[in-house]
């Protein structure tokens, strides 16, 4: 098959556009990149819509990055010459406008969000098949002789949602009150805790040099130094939607903390990630797993084990290429799809 990717190509080696590339070339597939970002700062909106629809004839199958960009118009126009695919890695507590424009244009829909989640996004007109898509990684980023110093305690890494459920802000509350914690990403700014100003003060002070944003092998580096992990998504009580923190920590070997969400047990067991539902259960547990180390490692290179083994690009997009060709893929247990 060949496929045009349409989305952000410039992004750090767990970028998802990089990452379902390299996954559909290791499954046989030819696959060339439209950095639409690249493509409108270079030529303009306009010359940039113009070049994407002259090459899309050439192709099997457009597949679109969240698509955020993307004028309905152009897609109407490039779902005349060729069947789209749009993968959708994000939640939000209501649907995007900008998808509900599009996805009717759209054969193929994936998105890390299953269940009655999955129905409603189905439901705003894709022509063909939606189906689940786990967060892939890629193993080649794993150097197996490398030793990194765990030199950070606790670790929490996440952007700043205002929009974020009561879950994630009474844990970044507790998180934040630890002095063995490190933040990156500023998701920490963000809760409902109400300061003073000498308080807020006292704290900017303390964490200036935790306050930067990392990316890259920088992002990598932070997350293998980590003894733990923790991971509060954004938006709970969605099946099995999870930030991509869950995948980026497991993959390097760090051992995760999750806080609970539906459908967590069937991408992991108990012996891969640990969970809590409570500040209480979490502050037991970060105390637990800090003071057991030989306990926490060997849970997560369990983890590790199972997303190099069967969550990697090459999998991942093996199961899109079975729901493309024939609306069905037999490997994972816990594959949800809506016709």
């Amino acid at each position: 098959m060949k496929i045009l990717g349409y989305g952000i190509y410039q992004d750090h080696a767990l970028g998802g556009d990089i990452l379902l590339a390299k996954g559909l070339r290791s499954n046989g597939c030819t696959v060339d990149t439209y950095d639409f970002k690249q493509q409108v700062k270079q030529y303009g909106q306009v010359a940039a819509d113009n070049a994407l629809l002259s090459m899309a004839g050439h192709y099997d199958l457009l597949l679109i990055g969240k698509g955020e960009r993307l004028n309905p118009k152009l897609a109407e126009k490039l779902a005349a010459q060729l069947p789209l695919a749009l993968w959708y890695g994000d939640i939000r507590n209501e649907i995007p406008g900008y998808l509900m424009a599009i996805l009717p244009f759209v054969d193929y829909f994936f998105m890390t969000s299953g269940g009655e989640t999955l129905k409603q996004y189905h439901r705003l007109g894709v022509k063909n098949v939606s189906a689940y898509l786990f967060n892939p990684f890629d193993p080649d980023l794993i150097c197996s002789d490398a030793v990194t110093e765990k030199s950070l305690d606790v670790l929490f890494t996440g952007t700043g949602y205002r929009f974020a459920g009561d879950e994630r802000k009474a844990s970044l509350d507790y998180l934040k009150q630890r002095s063995d914690v490190t933040f990156f990403g500023g998701a920490e700014k963000f809760t409902a805790a109400k300061f003073s100003l000498w308080q807020k003060l006292k704290k900017e002070l303390s964490r200036l040099n935790k306050r930067r944003k990392v990316r890259g092998e920088a992002y990598f580096d932070v997350i293998q130094r980590a003894k733990i992990g923790i991971g509060v998504n954004a938006v709970h009580h969605i099946n099995k939607y999870t930030s991509d923190r869950l995948t980026h920590y497991t993959g390097f070997g760090t051992f995760f903390l999750a806080h609970e969400f539906d459908g967590l047990r069937e991408l992991f067991t108990a012996d891969e990630v640990v969970s809590f539902n409570t500040i209480e259960q979490l502050d037991s547990l970060i105390t637990h797993y800090l003071h057991n180390p030989a306990e926490r490692e060997a849970i997560a290179k369990n983890a590790q084990q199972k997303v190099l083994q069967h969550y990697n690009c090459h999998n991942i997009t093996g199961m899109m290429l079975d729901i493309i060709n024939r609306g069905s893929s037999d490997r994972f247990p816990w594959l949800d799809i809506v016709r």
